[in-house]
This record gives C-alpha cells, structure tokens and sequence, in this order.
C-alpha cells in the first residue's frame, strides 16, 4: 500500500492516502466515500469480481476470495487464463458489493440501493509456499463456515492439492470505498401526503 502501514489487526493506517488517485476518485456522490471502512467490507464480502485486460481483451469473473493484512488472496486451477494472466504482473481491478438494501421512491428516478463497495486497483503476486498456501485456504474456509477447522471437520489438504492451486496475493496500489444507507432521498419522498409510496428491502442475506 503506498505510502500506508499495515497495522497489526490487518488494517491499514493510512486510508486516505489509498484512496487519491485519478482512478479512485469518487466523482458521483462524493459524501458517500467511506475509505476508513474499507478493511470492513472486504472482510465481510463474500464475492469479488476480478477485471483485467489481455490483449486488449477486457474480462472480469466472480471468483471467491481471502482478505487479510491488507492482502487479497486470489486462488483457482494453473491453467486458469485469469491466475496465469495475473500471476504474469498484469495490473489488476478488484471490486467487491455488498447489497444491503432495495429503495423504492415515490418517482422513478429516484429508486436507488442501499450499498458498501471497494474497489481495488493493484498488481497481482504468485504464493509459491506451500504452508502459507495452506495457512490461508484454511483461514478462507473458517471465514466461509465459521467454526469448521481443519483435521476436525474436513480433512487437511495434501501437499499435491496444494502444490495443484495457482495462488496470488493482491495489495492495493490505490483503493476507494463507497457506502449508501436510508430510505429514498426523492424531492417527495419526505410528503407522507405523497403520490405512491416509499420503502426499503432489507436484503440481510449472509453477508449483513
């Protein structure tokens, strides 16, 4: 992270400084950016959305992830085109939502979400270790199905599993986060008296 420490919790001391850069810079509802909560969201986030450019080619794909100590943690099959483009220092854009909520307004325009967001610029580097491979898939796993260890619950990975998953690391080069709460915001959505009606959907789901 430039110019920021990672602190002994895992988060990182300098948000703000993360957070500047032409490609973070938060341009639509600018009182919405949250960067001091963006430790929170990725490590409540369930699913991250991962984009880069081969060839001039663009893709982004879902992928499961672990973050911890300001590192995102990226793992699949070798010959994925994804790890092999990654692992390769191809620069990377990691996003990662998390729907809180559906806001209906009296006028259409004004339906909205309710939302935490990061996104994640960065370049991507192999974890060629076997331990540290092991270290954070059992992690990931106890952050997916809390409470299920490893030798208890499931057997522990084999060296050859091991050595079959292409895993790479992602820490941030800039970041942003973004975060929308409460009810629609319209010019008449504060008339009780109004024209249609109001309301939010909770949308609690697992990752709340």
């Amino acid at each position: 992270m430039t110019d920021s420490t990672i602190l002994a919790d895992g988060t990182i001391e300098d948000r703000a400084t993360a957070a500047h850069g032409a490609r973070t810079r938060i341009r639509r509802h600018p009182e919405r950016s949250v960067p001091e909560r963006a430790d929170e969201i990725l490590r409540t986030g369930r699913v991250a959305h991962v984009a880069f450019a081969e060839d001039g080619q663009p893709f982004v794909l879902p992928m499961l992830y672990h973050y911890e100590d300001g590192t995102i943690y990226l793992h699949g099959a070798p010959a994925s085109r994804t790890l092999r483009t990654l692992r390769a220092g191809t620069p990377v854009c990691v996003e990662v939502t998390l729907l809180d909520g559906l806001v209906a307004s009296r006028d259409a325009q004004n339906h909205s979400a309710n939302y935490r967001a990061v996104m994640v610029f960065g370049r991507a580097e192999a974890v060629t270790d076997l331990a540290e491979k092991r270290g954070v898939l059992e992690r990931m796993t106890a952050r997916y199905f809390p409470g299920r260890a490893a030798g208890t619950d499931y057997a522990h990975a084999r060296d050859g599993e091991l050595k079959a998953v292409e895993m790479v690391r992602v820490c941030a080069d800039e970041l942003s986060a973004k975060s929308r709460t409460g009810p629609a915001t319209g010019p008449r959505d504060a008339d009780p008296e109004g024209f249609g009606s109001r309301f939010v959907v909770l949308l609690p789901g697992t990752d709340a």
